[in-house]
């Protein structure tokens, strides 16, 4: 897809136009005569989320014509924005339009030009691909728009800027989001570390990749437990980034499961396919650092991903097992199906000895976190208050929503262990995202801030939402992760 600024001044040729609207219905509708009836009959008042087709095609040459709610004037930001993109390409699709003009008055919005104008532009680019690769048949191919003009009243530089980081975040999105849907016989371990090799070589990061016997001997035995009922072999990824003159420097640790049968603690078989998704926390750092890349943050940056299979076999850890962490501390077995926070243990431990100020975690971790916040949400939680605040302030316009979980101590009670220092898993059924949490903190030392984000929801996708596609990973995080780290 070509993707354009245009000034009001200049006619462009194309098949459609796009117009925002305000609540109030209020604009210029010379051009409209039978706006008001039109819009009546279609039950469109101006909300987020509301469109509808002007009946007749205007203009010379003949374009159609798509009308989408943009909400309340005084409440219009770079997230709205982003919405009405979207739901504007999905729209397009369906009649088959190959290209449009879009005028959504991004003047009006609440947040910087740049940032809504790369809101517009990530929502346009996001939404007009799909994960089409493995499809055969050419006449079930969704063929997207090619052209698109993003109508700007006059040329300002932020605008330029706000194109060009949207279309870097989307690029890094992709990447995430192929990652997520490719299925687990391409994704393996070994193909996670050969594409951050590939990272490495394209933007001059520092790259190591330690393979079972290197980590054996730094001593991760949890990563290891996790990985030793599989035929693949494990990788642990790391990643440093280097900003020129940065003062501080950020650990991204993302969970690195390419596939999760639940080991000797079987899942059921239904929704087992999804579980190719399991390694979404990577692909968030990957793509992250992808876009880091590009966009060069004033910071350090130590990304870690520790990639492996969890898979029953003779080999594989057993419930009942006790194993010793990179960290010293031991664990006691009881589901081997709770194994993400193994791998996790262990790549926390490795990141803090890269003397990082601060850690940021991304995990598909518990099924827990979707029962209480369900497939859009993700849940953040952590040990530093201005951590959080500032993560849960950028995820507002990213789009990555967040809602913080506390860290309630007293539960850890459910999590001890008779014969070590901590069970896998929960005695009890409730809370089971906060308990996950508790354990995850057991390897975060002292002075460390650290926050945890449970994407266990919004990682894949069972329906459409906006810019994501139904049966396709979101590469969420991805632009939280980078707008966290272009802002320090």
């Amino acid at each position: 897809m070509k993707i354009f600024l245009e000034t009001d001044k200049k006619k462009v040729k194309s098949e459609s136009i796009v117009i925002g609207i305000f609540e109030n219905l209020e604009f210029n509708q010379k051009d409209f005569p039978d706006f008001r009836k039109e819009s009546q009959k279609s039950k469109f008042n101006g909300k987020v989320g509301e469109f509808f087709f002007y009946p007749d095609r205007l203009f010379n040459p003949p374009q159609t014509i798509l009308f989408v709610g943009l909400g309340k004037k005084s409440d219009f930001n770079a997230f709205k924005a982003r919405i009405a993109s979207s739901l504007a390409i999905r729209k397009l699709q369906e009649r088959n339009i190959s290209s449009a003009e879009f005028n959504l008055n991004i003047e009006e919005s609440r947040d910087k030009k740049l940032e809504t104008v790369s809101a517009v532009t990530e929502g346009i680019i996001l939404t007009n691909s799909r994960y089409q690769r493995f499809i055969t048949d050419k006449d079930k191919i969704i063929k997207g728009l090619e052209e698109v003009y993003i109508k700007i009243k006059k040329d300002d530089e932020d605008y330029k800027k706000g194109l060009n980081r949207g279309k870097i975040f989307s690029e890094a999105v992709f990447f995430s989001r192929d990652l997520i849907t490719t299925p687990s016989n391409e994704i393996t371990p070994e193909y996670l570390a050969e594409e951050a090799l590939s990272l490495s070589r394209a933007y001059g990061f520092r790259a190591k990749i330690f393979d079972k016997e290197e980590c054996e001997k730094m001593g991760m035995g949890a990563f290891l437990a996790v990985a030793k009922g599989s035929q693949n072999e494990p990788k642990f990824i790391h990643l440093s980034y280097k900003g020129k003159g940065a003062k501080k420097t950020i650990g991204f640790v993302g969970k690195g499961l390419t596939f999760d049968s639940g080991g000797i603690s079987l899942k059921p078989a239904e929704g087992m396919g999804a579980m190719k998704s399991d390694m979404a926390g990577a692909a968030a750092v990957l793509g992250a650092m992808k876009a880091v890349g590009e966009l060069k943050p004033c910071v350090n940056i130590e990304m870690v991903v520790a990639a492996c299979e969890n898979m029953p076999s003779g080999n594989a850890m057993r419930p009942g097992d006790v194993i010793k962490s990179m960290s010293g501390k031991t664990i006691e077995i009881q589901n081997t199906d709770a194994e993400g926070r193994l791998t996790l243990a262990d790549a926390l431990t490795y990141v803090q000895k890269q003397n990082v100020d601060e850690v940021i975690d991304l995990a598909t971790l518990t099924g827990a976190c979707m029962v209480a916040l369900g497939t859009d949400i993700a849940g953040i939680m952590g040990n530093d208050n201005n951590l959080i605040e500032n993560l849960l302030k950028i995820s507002k316009k990213t789009g990555d929503a967040l809602w913080e979980l506390p860290l309630e101590e007293n539960y850890f009670r459910y999590i001890k262990s008779p014969i070590a220092d901590v069970c896998n898993i929960s005695k009890v059924r409730w809370g089971g995202a906060i308990t996950a949490g508790l354990f995850l903190k057991m390897f975060i030392e002292n002075n460390v801030k650290w926050a945890h984000i449970d994407i266990a929801g919004p990682a894949f996708r069972d329906d459409d939402l906006n810019e994501n596609h139904r049966a396709e990973g979101a590469g969420f995080g991805v632009r939280l992760l980078t707008t966290y780290a272009m802002k320090q």
